[in-house]
């Protein structure tokens, strides 16, 4: 795969960015940088209270509800986001879910949770892209932004089910990738490491080395802004080089003091 990087520079102004979970952790996070650039913005998020709160604090956004894991929920709210706007220049695939869920206990886990997570982190995200695509093909320039991890390249036992949807995202982007490139819409993987956010909220403690979350919102746009295909950061591409090197050293390393 090529990891070539465009040289033609985004015109922050004239963009119309779709952001799903944008209400907290990495997508709103981006939302911020992008408003501040002056793009366009359209945020979505389950929770309509939220949603209005994130929205209230970017004026001009447009906040509409949507639940990636439920399809007649993304064709609603996409249909909605095609009456405000001519077209998208950007979508980020960013809501995601992360469970702790051990298949050898007494008990496994039950289909609705495992389930809850794979409809939200990898089937959500087929849907939702596969829905915005008429409108970023209307678009001069388009792109969409998976926003993948680390972890779908060297898992974290304790999350098997998130990490096996994260290695799905990553093999999803790499074929979008070049189905997309004939009809001018580019096709973006973040791979982030462990970061500062609600993400992790269900654990005993923060997980050990965790990048700030500015930290990783410049770093992160600094590569699109370069235009990578890939955009690796920190121990994401720590994990990426790993994977093939030294699979086992590396999943020793991701699992230790979890």
């Amino acid at each position: 795969m090529s990891r070539r990087a465009t040289s033609r520079r985004w015109d922050h102004e004239r963009e119309v960015v779709l952001i799903t979970g944008a209400t907290s952790g990495i997508g709103a996070g981006m939302a911020a940088k992008f408003h501040a650039r002056g793009a366009r913005l359209v945020l979505t998020g389950r929770d309509s209270d939220r949603l209005r709160a994130v929205v209230a604090r970017h004026p001009g956004a447009t906040g509409v509800v949507m639940d990636v894991a439920d399809p007649a929920s993304v064709g609603a709210a996409v249909q909605e986001v095609a009456d405000v706007v001519p077209h998208l220049t950007t979508l980020v695939n960013n809501a995601g879910v992360q469970l702790r869920l051990d298949f050898a206990a007494p008990e496994p886990p039950e289909p609705s949770a495992f389930g809850a997570e794979i409809a939200t982190n990898l089937t959500g995200l087929v849907h939702v892209t596969a829905a915005a695509l008429p409108l970023l093909r209307r678009a001069p320039r388009a792109r969409v932004v998976m926003v993948g991890s680390g972890l779908g390249f060297v898992p974290l036992v304790q999350a098997p089910v998130y990490s096996a949807t994260k290695a799905a995202v990553h093999s999803f982007s790499t074929s979008l990738r070049q189905q997309l490139a004939p009809v001018g819409v580019q096709v973006v993987e973040v791979v982030p490491p462990v970061v500062q956010t609600s993400l992790h909220r269900h654990m005993p403690s923060p997980p050990p080395m965790a990048m700030p979350l500015e930290t990783f919102l410049d770093r992160t746009f600094r590569g699109l802004d370069a235009g990578h295909p890939e955009v690796a950061v920190g121990l994401g591409r720590l994990s990426q080089v790993g994977a093939r090197v030294a699979p086992g050293l590396l999943l020793r390393l991701v699992n230790q003091r979890r």
